[in-house]
């Protein structure tokens, strides 16, 4: 993310639908790992994950959540 906190990619800021599109897939996955608000640095790890699986192209909801999911998984590896 930007010292701003609102992320960038190369050509400008991601529109209203696609921050919409990935913050969908960051609370789902928040959801289902049971990561509360107030656990930040698992929640910038998540959406660290599903930012980069939506700069590469992947771009479908699934993709996304897959991203965020794999983001635990490798801690865990």
């Amino acid at each position: 993310m930007a010292k701003s906190g609102v992320p960038h990619k190369s050509v400008g800021i991601y529109d209203a639908e696609e921050m919409a599109a990935m913050e969908n897939a960051i609370e789902a996955v928040c959801a289902e790992l049971g990561i509360g608000q107030s656990d930040s640095k698992s929640r910038e790890r998540v959406a660290g994950h599903v930012m980069r699986s939506w700069a590469s192209g992947r771009r479908l909801p699934l993709n996304l959540v897959q991203a965020g999911l794999d983001s635990v998984a490798r801690l865990e590896a």
